[in-house]
């Protein structure tokens, strides 16, 4: 659980990092590179030990959508850690293109920690 936690703390941090680049401050704005790593650490535990729960609870709603209800998902909990953290400002549109980017850098560093501690 340790790995997941730190995994999504790093892709979550990249991801912001990646969005503000790439977009040059459209979609992410943010102050200091240590609210970056505040901001990796909240969207990190938000996503650990929250949005299990949340997923759970709209399974059919997510059935119903072909999955797109995950993806909102997703942005709100990107979204609502942005909220948390001071100095981080995130925008409607990079609150969706930053959750799918943290979901795919996610995924990238699953399939390496999974592929560790399976052997």
């Amino acid at each position: 659980m340790t790995a997941r936690i730190v995994a999504y703390i790093v892709g979550s941090m990249v991801a912001v990092l990646a969005v503000g680049t790439v977009f040059q401050d459209r979609f992410v704005t943010y102050e200091s590179v240590p609210a970056v790593m505040l901001f990796g650490i909240v969207l990190g535990t938000l996503t650990a030990f929250i949005k299990p729960l949340i997923q759970t609870i709209s399974l059919p709603l997510t059935c119903l959508t072909f999955g797109f209800f995950a993806l909102l998902i997703n942005a709100a909990l990107f979204g609502l850690a942005a909220a948390i953290t001071p100095g981080l400002e995130v925008t409607t549109w990079g609150a969706i293109v930053g959750a799918i980017f943290a979901s795919v850098i996610n995924g990238i560093f699953f399939s390496v920690v999974d592929e560790e501690s399976a052997r």
